[in-house]
Order: structure tokens, then C-alpha cells, then sequence
């Protein structure tokens, strides 16, 4: 399991962060025969992407009358309106989600003005205390960090990264009761993401929860169960030693085989499978495995911890 990196959360969302306003405007003039007192307003509105955008809210004020007129986008992001005197205007362009647009335009009299707006997405309140938590986190200032995720969750308490990532500034601050209590609010909000359920999994092995950490997992790994993904085999082997951890060492090894049959060359769980054949006391097994261990990756910290197994093994065991 990668360990409550915030680097993966700050890219998912560092597109939403900082938006800024783009307007594209054009109007083609074409003259209209018959047209000479009152002018035509019509065109399209679309999102960032190029798709039209429903039911948006053309606000259209007569400066020289202090009158509003309103309009709305159709399907396909179109709107018109007609008999407006040839004046000049300020036109409100809103919807909910998106940075609304104020402009002023003039009509012509006999000209049909055709215009195209483009409207991005809102950031969401919160982000710039969002983007100094980040900052703070990313230079090791773990307090300071949670003062500006905190902040940013009063403001946006239904956005599940925001607690995401206050949690982990939690964790490196040891408030891990407090880190599981966000993690728990952020998959209740975006309860198809693996990823939030494989960081709540991982705390609740901190606090040793391990059924709730095994419910959590398994949760996740039903989401995404291909172990392709880096972040479902960790979940795995997480999930592995947690069943061994709770004397499943059936499970256990049914997970660690699970991890080994992608990656071979895997340390955690194949000392994992050593572990739970020695607890089931299979020695032969056990040794297997600690000693595929030591040769894959001589001197490492998992080659260490299977060298002392292997002697213990080995004192009990003289013939092995």
C-alpha cells in the first residue's frame, strides 16, 4: 500500500484549484433588411471543453432604461432573444458550478449579432487555504498543514480531497483517531474510489482496527481488483498481513499467493507467506519462502528479518 503520499491527491486535484475566466466574444455583423429600430441578440454558450451548456442564464440590463431582460440556453447552449431596442447593454452570463461572465456589448440596429461565450469552472471555496495546506505539507510544516486543511474543509465540507488530504496531515502529526474520522467522511462522499478506501483501510491497521480495516479493503479491491494497479496489489498484501495479523493465516496466504502470482520477485509478500506457513507450522514452506526472500534481495531489511526466521527455524529444525 503506498503510504499516504500527498503528491497523488495535489495532482487529482490541482486542476481544480486555480481556474481563471476565459471569454472568447465574437460577433459577425449581418445585416437584416426590415430591421432598422430593434436588434437580435443569439448564439452559443459552451464549457471548457467545447460542449454546450444548458439552461444558463442570460441577464441582459438596458443601461439607458435600467430594465432586465432574461434569457436561457436551450440543449444545445443556444439562446435568442429578439426585439431589443438598439442600445447598449451589460449582459450577465451565470450558472451555478462556473465563474460567471459581466460584459457590456452595444446592439445595432438592423445588425443580427451572433455570440459565442465560453465558461469555466468555479474553483471551489476553500481552494486557496487547499493550496497553501499543500505547500506546508510539502515543506514539512504537518501543523501548519492542517490549520489550512481544516480552513478548506469549512468551506468545502463536501469535497472528499480536501479531507483526504487533511487526514494524512493528521497522521504525520500521530492524531490518527482524528485522521481515521476524516477518511471515513471522505468515503462516505465519493464512495466508489478505491484509493480513499485503501488510505481508510491503512488506518485502521494504525489504530488496529483490523476488521474494519479488512471491510475497507475489501471494499476497495471489489472496485478495482485488477492487480495491475499498484495501488490494488498493496492493497492485497495489506490486506494479506492484516488476516494474518487476526490468525487467517488461510486468508492470509490466499492473498499473498494472489500478490506473488502477479510479481514474483514481490518481498513483502512472500515474507508474508513465510509467516503464515511457519504459524500454520509448516516448516518446509516457511523456509521456502524466507530463503527466496534472502536471495532476491540480499541485505535489505526483509532479507534481515527472514535470515533471523530462517535460524530460528533451522536450531528447531537441524535436517531443514
Amino acid at each position: 500500500m503506498k503510504r499516504f503520499g500527498v503528491s497523488g491527491v495535489v495532482r487529482h486535484m490541482g486542476a481544480g484549484l486555480v481556474l481563471s475566466v476565459a471569454l472568447w466574444l465574437s460577433a459577425a455583423g449581418v445585416f437584416v433588411a426590415g430591421q432598422i429600430e430593434l436588434g437580435v441578440m443569439q448564439g452559443v454558450v459552451r464549457d471548457e471543453a467545447g460542449k454546450p451548456l444548458v439552461d444558463v442564464t442570460f441577464r441582459i440590463r438596458d443601461l439607458s432604461r435600467g430594465r432586465d431582460v432574461s434569457v436561457k440556453s436551450d440543449k444545445d447552449g443556444r439562446f435568442y432573444r429578439r426585439g431589443l431596442p438598439a442600445v447598449e447593454y451589460e449582459i450577465f452570463v451565470e450558472k451555478d458550478g462556473y465563474q460567471p461572465i459581466h460584459d457590456k456589448l452595444k446592439l445595432v440596429a438592423g445588425v443580427d449579432r451572433r455570440f459565442e461565450f465560453k465558461l469555466v469552472k468555479a474553483a471551489p471555496e476553500g481552494s486557496d487555504d487547499f493550496v497553501r495546506g499543500v505547500a506546508a505539507f510539502n515543506q514539512g510544516n504537518f501543523e501548519a498543514a492542517a490549520r489550512a486543511f481544516e480552513a478548506s474543509v469549512q468551506k468545502a465540507p463536501t469535497l472528499s480531497e480536501v479531507r483526504i488530504n487533511l487526514a494524512l496531515a493528521y497522521l504525520r502529526l500521530s492524531r490518527t483517531a482524528d485522521a481515521v474520522a476524516q477518511l471515513e467522511r471522505a468515503a462516505e462522499l465519493d464512495q466508489d474510489s478505491p484509493r480513499t478506501l485503501f488510505q481508510l483501510g491503512d488506518a485502521y491497521v494504525e489504530i488496529k482496527a483490523f476488521d474494519e480495516a479488512v471491510a475497507a479493503l475489501e471494499k476497495g479491491l471489489a472496485r478495482q481488483p485488477a492487480l495491475s494497479d499498484p495501488l490494488s496489489f498493496q492493497a492485497t498484501t495489506t490486506l494479506g498481513a492484516v488476516y494474518f495479523s487476526m490468525g487467517r493465516n488461510d486468508d492470509a496466504i490466499a492473498q499473498f499467493s494472489k500478490a506473488l502470482a502477479v510479481n514474483a520477485d514481490a518481498l513483502a509478500p512472500r515474507i508474508g507467506l513465510g509467516k503464515a506457513y511457519f504459524s500454520k507450522g509448516d516448516v518446509p514452506a516457511a523456509l521456502e519462502h524466507f530463503r527466496k526472500v534472502v536471495s532476491t534481495a540480499p541485505g535489505t531489511a526483509e532479507a534481515t528479518e527472514a535470515e533471523m526466521f530462517i535460524k530460528e527455524l533451522e536450531k528447531a529444525s537441524p535436517r531443514e
